[in-house]
């Protein structure tokens, strides 16, 4: 079938017009959004199986950050920062999505399939078969220049995994991870928070990062108070000048209660598959943009 084909002097393909390729639609920071408030068992004697007996916890909460892309098929977000993706709402053809453990300086980079925007002289591409844009010179192509598997988890051994999940404490959620306590000052925000990283150097260059999926993960930690404390975690990744970041931190309206922990341990980590960072520069792209 007719088409242009763009290869690189080493003959990898770049763009073929007869697929879909997804381009730029908008970058920009997160915004601050909702708090969800953590969940508390209402007494130690109810069954904590039973989600009537969790309530939402009158103190502590985590700040949400959001980012809407309108017209949306099917998009991707990258971001550089710290952020783990906790859902997303749609109304009509727009999507809002939510992230935890992110601020203000967290960048997004969205893309999603070509489609007609821009104005004035621009190439266009469309499939022969249907008529479908493929291509429009206007949209910054997404180009991912690396596929980055999550590290393993501190004594789990690589594929194959075994059971699925590692209920072994462990003191990171990473081989060669490391852990941040965040403490907060206020009544409206969580007393304490953790996060359980990994830096993956690349060259000295700003990065952005997609996850593929993301997994859960419990923690129990003591805060600098004394109380010990266990809630649920959710996995993330985001790019920096230099390389990639993975990263567990609070999930969004965990249930948390007390523990009987002195330290920090993380557990019930799934390993019966490891998520994927795609890695792409964002030096060749607008920010912010649309």
């Amino acid at each position: 079938m007719a088409g242009l084909k763009v290869r690189k002097l080493d003959g990898t393909l770049l763009l073929d017009t007869q697929r879909i390729t997804y381009g730029l639609v908008k970058s920009g920071r997160l915004t601050q959004g909702e708090r969800w408030p953590r969940k508390y068992l209402r007494s130690i004697q109810l069954d904590p199986n039973n989600g009537q007996n969790w309530v939402d916890s009158p103190g502590l909460s985590d700040q949400v950050w959001n980012f809407t892309v309108p017209n949306a098929v099917a998009p991707m977000l990258f971001i550089v920062g710290n952020g783990t993706l906790n859902g997303s709402t749609i109304s009509g053809n727009t999507i809002t999505y939510f992230y935890l453990n992110a601020d203000a300086n967290t960048k997004v980079y969205a893309f999603d399939q070509m489609r007609e925007m821009g104005s004035g002289p621009r190439l266009r591409c469309r499939n022969v078969a249907t008529g479908a844009l493929t291509f429009n010179s206007y949209m910054v192509p997404l180009n991912v220049l690396a596929v980055v598997q999550a590290p393993t988890i501190p004594g789990v051994p690589p594929p194959p995994y075994g059971s699925g999940v590692d209920n072994g404490s462990r003191a990171t959620t990473y081989v060669n991870g490391y852990n941040q306590d965040i403490t907060y000052g206020n009544s409206q925000t969580v007393a304490s928070v953790i996060y359980s990283k990994v830096d993956i150097p690349f060259a000295n260059e700003e990065y952005a990062a997609h996850l593929t999926f993301t997994r859960g993960a419990t923690v129990q930690m003591q805060t600098p108070s004394g109380a010990n404390f266990q809630f649920g975690l959710e996995e993330g990744c985001g790019g920096y000048t230099g390389g990639i970041r993975f990263m567990f931190g609070p999930a969004g309206g965990t249930p948390q209660q007390s523990s009987s922990g002195s330290w920090t341990l993380f557990y019930g980590i799934p390993t019966d598959r490891f998520p994927t960072a795609l890695v792409i520069r964002t030096s060749n792209l607008p920010f912010p943009f649309n």
